[in-house]
């Protein structure tokens, strides 16, 4: 790990073991423990359409002949999550994960590159989308949230910047010359970078596979905003699914702005003490979400990574 990430998780663990404690160990550690083991069991596997449906969006932004299969984009995804949230590294290096388990699905190593772009772009804005159903939602249930202005003007800029750039492309590339240096740098990870440039332009002139990815990854953020609230009501803190899409919606765009700390240590509980009490929601209950979340993260992903390994050996000793 850089020096950098390791700072920004000693803060991250530092800000969550500071929230934890000023809201009170016991009473977190009470509502956890009432979710129970056939809870917990039932999240993980609530967990498993909202892998599908976002690996199928995967899918999509992969070169119409690529060799990969559905099953094996979706397990790419299952590894992409899991070294994002399981391993001590930005998201960053779950995205390199990822990209290698599309390798091993059968996609060559440009069309991995390129298309985990493609489908983090879709992704993102489809989390615009997610957040922009969010303040709707904070509208109706508190329409004098302090922050209800602020954030609805930032995502309409946002949306407004993507909306030029999808309309005017060819005159925007000079607005997003340091995005495609970045791109660039990425590509070197995976070979050849002009026709890595060239796999990405191709998949992106198939616009109905574009417009799936977005559809599909905007219906997994909704899976998401479900998931919170089927938690929440295990957790014996029911609230409507309007309030979990509040919830969820704005701490997404929180650990988005928070990319660059490991497995959103830090930011995750943070955004959720603030959260809570905007949608009428105890902070400790929302401090159990967090840990719940992150326990079934661990459970799901730390075998996958190992299974991941498994695999690399057995590659490895083929070679051989």
């Amino acid at each position: 790990m850089k020096p950098f990430s390791i700072a920004a998780l000693i803060v991250g663990l530092a800000i969550s073991v500071a929230v934890i404690v000023s809201f009170g160990v016991k009473e977190i550690a009470t509502a956890f423990l009432r979710l129970g083991a056939p809870g917990f069991i039932l999240l993980c596997i609530a967990h498993a359409p909202v892998v599908a449906v976002v690996g199928l969006a995967w899918r999509f932004c992969l070169p119409k002949w690529s060799a990969v299969r559905v099953p094996g984009v979706i397990a790419a995804r299952m590894l992409r999550e899991a070294g994002a949230e399981v391993l001590p590294l930005s998201e960053l290096g779950g995205y390199v994960i990822g990209a290698r388990a599309a390798v091993l699905a059968g996609a060559t190593s440009l069309e991995a590159a390129a298309s985990t772009l493609l489908d983090l772009t879709t992704e993102a804005v489809a989390q615009l989308g997610f957040v922009a159903l969010g303040l709707a939602a904070l509208y109706q249930l508190r329409p004098d949230a302090p922050l209800l202005r602020p954030t609805a003007v930032a995502v309409a800029i946002l949306i407004a910047l993507v909306a030029f750039a999808a309309l005017f492309a060819e005159r925007s590339v000079k607005f997003v010359a340091p995005a495609r240096a970045a791109i660039r740098r990425w590509f070197v990870l995976f070979g050849d970078t002009e026709k890595a440039f060239a796999v990405m332009a191709a998949i992106s002139r198939r616009r109905g596979a574009i417009a799936a990815a977005l559809a599909l990854h905007l219906l997994g953020w909704l899976g998401v905003a479900a998931e919170a609230w089927l938690a929440l009501r295990l957790l014996g803190a029911p609230i409507p699914y309007a309030a979990a899409l509040v919830l969820e919606s704005l701490l997404y765009a929180a650990r988005s702005l928070g990319f660059f700390a490991p497995n959103a240590v830090g930011v995750q509980e943070g955004a959720y003490a603030l959260l809570a009490p905007l949608v009428g929601l105890n902070v400790t209950e929302a401090l159990a979400l967090s840990l719940v979340k992150r326990a079934r993260d661990i459970v799901i992903g730390a075998p996958t990574l190992l299974l991941w390994q498994r695999a690399e050996a057995a590659r490895l000793l083929r070679r051989r």
